[in-house]
């Protein structure tokens, strides 16, 4: 968490450079398309989105002249807000590997999703060599999860996916299983569901996936069956 720390302190303040280059670039009069192709050449997939970029434009045109965030009321920056969503953004564009318990709270879009399916497959390939050549996805109908490019990825690399009723989370290992192992249970922060999840996870058994994976079968048994 240090190390994520360290990084979300860097990409706030690559952040703050960019929004000066955007005032520079409204001093020299340049469109707001202009001023993103610039940033994009300049900082690639660590740019701040085209939204933020047409906002920071519009509010140095109107006469804005400080760069950074002014203090915000009610809830604390931890949370959820333009803000953040652009750190963890370029958080992200600098090392796509970090893993999920790192950024809580950030939405898996179908890049991010793209480079956990390869990497899934590098490992069966290399742990699992049993089962290299026939084993069989199954995720749920998240929009990251049905996007075209991760239709394709998985159709090219010949990985089947386990076919899935729309809205129906009953055949999920984590609704059935993991929630219900967790039932009861009061987080109170972000901080404490961090802690907590993973730590409940290493107290899992192979019994205890093997059950999972029973009850997942019985629950997809109803399905093909009805």
């Amino acid at each position: 968490m240090v190390l994520f720390y360290n990084l979300v302190t860097f990409a706030m303040q690559e952040n703050i450079a960019q929004r000066y280059a955007i005032k520079f670039c409204v001093k020299l009069n340049k469109s707001a398309t202009e001023t993103f192709a610039s940033l994009t050449e300049a900082y690639g997939d660590a740019t701040l989105s085209r939204t933020m970029v047409f906002k920071w434009h519009k509010a140095f045109k109107e006469g804005r002249e400080n760069a950074e965030d002014g203090p915000r009321s009610g809830r604390p920056i931890s949370s959820t807000n333009d803000q953040n969503v652009e750190v963890v953004r370029a958080v992200m564009a600098k090392d796509r590997r970090m893993s999920v318990r790192m950024i809580a709270g950030q939405t898996v879009n179908h890049t991010f999703y793209k480079d956990v399916l390869e990497r899934l497959r590098k490992r069966v390939q290399r742990v699992r060599t049993d089962i290299a050549d026939d084993w069989v996805l199954h995720h749920d109908n998240a929009p990251a999860h049905t996007a075209l490019s991760i239709r394709e990825f998985l159709a090219k690399k010949n990985i089947p996916v386990l076919p899935r009723p729309p809205y129906s989370p009953d055949p999920a290992p984590c609704d059935l299983y993991l929630f219900c192992k967790l039932k009861g249970l009061h987080f109170g922060t972000m901080e404490n569901i961090q802690k907590v999840v993973p730590d409940e996870l290493h107290t899992f058994t192979e019994n205890d996936f093997r059950y999972c994976y029973d009850q997942g079968k019985k629950r997809w048994n109803h399905f093909v069956t009805s």
